[in-house]
């Protein structure tokens, strides 16, 4: 077997055999901890524009609890949670008056969407994005019934 006949066959068999099961799975390391709104980096195109917020997201490789403190432009605390799966399917969430649901999908090990609804009826949709380093998150949020359906884009620090 010349040179070239054996990288295509090792390059076949890396297609064919199974990866391990963590490879699209979140990376736990990165999401894990509490995260500090930076409301200088942030950008409030909705009503909503928090004055801070802090999460903390408890990630393993089948779901994921997250619990969020937040104070809003009038000085009002908010203060909500859920623990879903990321299987797609709709999970409780508890305290946040725009979802009573909540339902996600791993993108990569760094990222996941999220879909709420409130009685059914889609609210938001929302894009969670740490960095490589694990010191930056971003979260883009689509406020579906909100007048105009504006976007946020929420910059959290450790």
């Amino acid at each position: 077997m010349n040179r070239q006949s054996k990288i295509a066959m090792l390059a076949a068999l890396a297609l064919i055999i199974p990866q391990p099961a963590s490879a699209g799975g979140p990376n736990a390391k990165l999401w894990n901890g509490t995260w500090h709104l930076n409301t200088a980096k942030s950008k409030f195109a909705s009503e909503t524009k928090e004055k801070s917020e802090t999460r903390t997201y408890s990630v393993s490789a089948d779901k994921v609890t997250m619990k969020s403190s937040s104070k809003d432009s009038s000085g009002k605390t908010l203060n909500f949670s859920y623990s879903a799966g990321w299987d797609g399917k709709m999970y409780p969430m508890v305290g946040n008056p725009r979802a009573d649901s909540i339902s996600l999908k791993m993108i990569s090990a760094r990222e996941f969407k999220a879909s709420s609804q409130l009685h059914g009826k889609v609210t938001v949709e929302s894009t969670a994005t740490v960095s490589a380093d694990g010191k930056h998150l971003t979260l883009t949020r689509h406020m579906l019934r909100l007048k105009g359906a504006p976007t946020d884009v929420l910059e959290f620090d450790r």
